[in-house]
């Protein structure tokens, strides 16, 4: 196996078996290597078969990262992989590239805040405990400290995993759009650790993704339930009146009323 192009000590090119080009990663490949010379194949830690336009992107990429970036991701990858997240490579370039442009907006003091941080951290507390990790990793490999609104980015990035980005995107929106009506209505401040706050937002979590695939409950007879539920607070009316406004016209979907009960029953707790 002999080297196409040597991209730093730990990344170079070359033509696979099956004659395929591949990026091969490992501690040391590159090192003192040029277009030709052969490759140490006990080196290898990773193969990258990317094609046509993931292929241009990661080539670039490769010119600029810094090996200690790629080293930071290649153990997050592990350490997701051991808990049940498998990155593709896809998704593993995307590690990289993120990484890298967090480190450099930290670097010139540029903070961009998660806005969705702690909705992230409630409803997806294994990816987001893992991202907290990952910042663990990065400091270790890299020598800074990235901000905690960083393990809730990379968080998504392994809930992608398991659902179409766009899709957990959409949750998170519609999970802090209503709770963001909730606090304005009651004036309240909802604490992340209290136990009712999570079986709400958990609950939301559910109710978001079947509004997204439009799976409606089926709307049995709960009138008196519901009665009794919004009559308990002279402000639930409001509030109901404005999330289901918001889920309308945000997501097209409109609220019956067994969703609107099961809704009360968890807000009635907080209140």
């Amino acid at each position: 196996m002999q080297s196409i192009k040597v991209f730093n000590n730990n990344a170079v090119s070359t033509i696979m078996s099956d004659g395929r080009e591949a990026i091969v990663i490992g501690n040391g490949i590159g090192f003192q290597k040029r277009s030709g010379d052969s490759i140490d194949e006990t080196r290898i830690e990773k193969i990258y078969y990317v094609q046509n336009e993931m292929q241009t992107k990661f080539l670039q990429m490769l010119q600029d990262v810094q090996p200690e970036i790629m080293e930071a991701a290649e153990q997050i990858r592990a350490m997701a992989d051991q808990s049940g997240f498998t990155l593709s490579n896809q998704g593993t370039i995307s590690l990289i590239d993120h990484i890298g442009f967090a480190i450099e907006r930290t670097n010139n003091n540029l903070f961009l805040p998660n806005l969705m941080l702690s909705e992230t951290r409630m409803l997806y507390h294994k990816e987001f405990e893992l991202g907290i990790r990952a910042l663990d990793i990065i400091e270790h490999c890299c020598g800074i400290r990235l901000p905690e609104d960083e393990a809730g980015y990379i968080a998504l990035h392994l809930v992608s995993i398991s659902i179409d980005r766009d899709a957990a995107y959409d949750i998170l929106k519609f999970v802090k759009g209503t709770l963001d009506i909730i606090r304005e209505t009651y004036e309240l401040s909802l604490t992340e650790s209290s136990i009712d706050i999570l079986r709400l937002t958990t609950h939301l979590k559910f109710l978001a993704q079947r509004i997204l695939h439009q799976e409606c409950w089926e709307d049995d007879n709960v009138s008196p339930m519901y009665d009794y539920l919004v009559s308990r607070h002279p402000k639930n009316p409001i509030c109901l009146e404005r999330i289901k406004s918001y889920v309308e016209n945000t997501f097209h979907y409109e609220l019956n009323q067994q969703e609107i009960v099961y809704l009360l029953v968890h807000l009635t707790k907080i209140l």
